[in-house]
C-alpha cells in the first residue's frame, strides 16, 4: 500500500511537471480577469465568521446583501409590531367597547396606550412610522402608557443601529477599490526577448483612468508543482519573480503603459528553460498590481495570470505612446499587440555557454574544439533531464543511496 502511495505521488508529479498534451486545457490557480479559482470546503469552525460580521456582510454578493438588507428592517418592524399589537390586546385597549367609549367622551382618566391601533396592520404601520420617524401624527402612543413608552425607546435605538450597520456596509460596498481594478490593464501575453543583451520575460501594464494610482507597487509569483528529494510531492509551490526589487523597478509611475521585465539570470526560475521546456512544462505566473487610489485613499489590487502557452517566445510589444501636436498620445489599440524578433532556440544558460565558448575561441583557438564538444554534450544532458519522466530521476536516487549505504556498510 505505501508503494501504491509513493507511485501515484510520483504520476502525479509527472504530469504538473510535463505536459505531453499542449492543446488540453491547463485549471489555472488565478484567472484572467484576477479571480483566485480556490475553494475552502470543511470549514468546521463557522462561528468565526459570526466574530467580523462586518467584514461577512461586505463580502455577501449583492444579491444576498440586499436580501440581509431588507429582512434586517422588515423583521424589526414585524417585531415591535407584535409587541405593540400584544401590549395594547393585554391592557384591553382593543376591545369594541373601550373604543367606544374613548369615542364617546375623551376626558376619561384611562385611555388607550396607543392611540389609533386597533389591529394588527394599524400596529404595523405604527412600528413603520416610529422606527423611520415619518410621524403621521394619527397613531401616538401615550404618556400614561410607560410601557409604550419603553418600547417605542427601544425601537428607536434598534434602528439607529441598524441603519448605521447597514448604510455603513452599503458605502464600504459600493466604493471598495475592487472595482478599481477592471480599468487596470495587463497584456494578454507575456514576451520573450533580448533587451540590453539580456534574455528578459516582459509583460505590459496599463491604466485606463486619468486619476491615477499612488505608491504603484508591481511583484510575480511562480506557481509550479515540484517533487522534493525526499520524495515530497508540493502541488502548487509558490516562488518569487524578480521584477527589480533591489534596484526599485518594481515601483511604478502609472502614467502611460509600461512593459515590466524580469531578466532571466542564474538566480530566475527560467534559467535553463527554452522554448521547447517552457511549452512541456506546467507553470502559472502570477502578476500582482498593488497602490492606493487617489479619490478615496484605499489599497487597490488587481491580479491576472499567465501560463506556459500565453508565453510568446521572441516577441516584444509594440510602441502604444507617440507625440502629437505637443503632447504624448497613447494608442490602447496596440496595447496587447506584438511583433516577432530574431531570437535562438536555447535557454539563458546555453546562450551563456556560447558566449564562453565564442570568448574563449578568441584568446585560445586550439582549445576551442575540445570546449565545443563539452557544451554539446552539457546542452543534450539537460534536455535529455528534463524530456524524462520524474519517476526515473527519483528511482536513480533511491538506488544511489541504496548503492552508498551498501557500500559504506
Amino acid at each position: 500500500m505505501f508503494l501504491s502511495g509513493k507511485r501515484l505521488r510520483l504520476e502525479l508529479g509527472m504530469v504538473w511537471s510535463h505536459n505531453p498534451h499542449p492543446s488540453r486545457k491547463q485549471l489555472r490557480y488565478v484567472s484572467k480577469d484576477g479571480k483566485c479559482r480556490v475553494n475552502l470546503c470543511h470549514i468546521s469552525e463557522r462561528s468565526r465568521f459570526l466574530s467580523d460580521i462586518f467584514t461577512s456582510f461586505v463580502d455577501l454578493q449583492y444579491r444576498w446583501f440586499l436580501f440581509v438588507f431588507m429582512m434586517c428592517y422588515t423583521t424589526t418592524w414585524f417585531l415591535f409590531a407584535g409587541l405593540y399589537f400584544l401590549n395594547a390586546y393585554l391592557r384591553g385597549d382593543l376591545q369594541p367597547e373601550q373604543r367606544l367609549n374613548i369615542t364617546k367622551n375623551h376626558l376619561l382618566d384611562q385611555r388607550p396606550c396607543y392611540l389609533g391601533v386597533d389591529d394588527f396592520i394599524s400596529a404595523l404601520l405604527f412600528s413603520v412610522e416610529t422606527q423611520r420617524t415619518i410621524g403621521y401624527g394619527s397613531r401616538t402612543v401615550s404618556p400614561t402608557c410607560h410601557e409604550g413608552v419603553l418600547l417605542v425607546m427601544m425601537q428607536c435605538i434598534v434602528g439607529s443601529m441598524i441603519d448605521a450597520l447597514m448604510v455603513g456596509c452599503m458605502f464600504v460596498k459600493i466604493s471598495r477599490p475592487k472595482k478599481r481594478a477592471e480599468t487596470l490593464l495587463f497584456s494578454r501575453t507575456c514576451v520573450i526577448a533580448n533587451r540590453d543583451d539580456q534574455l528578459c520575460l516582459m509583460f505590459r501594464l496599463g491604466d485606463l483612468r486619468e486619476s491615477h494610482m499612488v505608491d504603484a507597487k508591481v511583484r510575480a509569483k511562480l506557481i509550479k508543482s515540484r517533487q522534493t528529494a525526499e520524495g515530497e510531492f508540493l502541488p502548487l509551490e509558490q516562488s518569487e519573480i524578480d521584477l527589480g526589487y533591489d534596484s526599485g523597478s518594481d515601483r511604478l509611475f502609472l502614467v502611460e503603459p509600461q512593459v515590466i521585465q524580469h531578466t532571466i539570470d542564474s538566480n530566475s526560475p527560467f534559467w535553463e528553460l527554452g522554448p521547447e521546456q517552457l511549452r512541456r512544462h506546467q507553470f502559472e505566473i502570477i502578476v500582482i498590481l498593488e497602490g492606493i487610489v487617489e479619490a478615496t485613499g484605499m489599497m487597490c489590487q488587481a491580479k491576472t495570470s499567465y501560463i506556459e502557452t500565453e508565453i510568446e517566445w521572441g516577441a516584444r510589444f509594440e510602441p502604444c505612446m507617440t507625440l502629437e501636436k505637443g503632447s504624448f498620445k497613447v494608442d490602447l489599440r496596440r496595447f496587447h499587440a506584438t511583433y516577432p524578433v530574431p531570437l535562438p532556440n536555447c535557454s539563458a544558460s546555453q546562450a551563456q555557454q556560447f558566449l564562453i565558448l565564442k570568448d574563449y575561441k578568441l584568446h585560445d583557438p586550439r582549445g576551442s574544439t575540445e570546449w565545443g564538444i563539452c557544451v554539446e554534450e552539457t546542452a543534450e544532458e539537460d534536455k535529455d533531464k528534463q524530456s524524462r519522466p520524474i519517476y526515473i530521476h527519483y528511482s536513480q536516487k533511491v538506488r544511489d543511496i541504496r548503492l552508498s549505504g551498501e557500500i559504506s556498510g
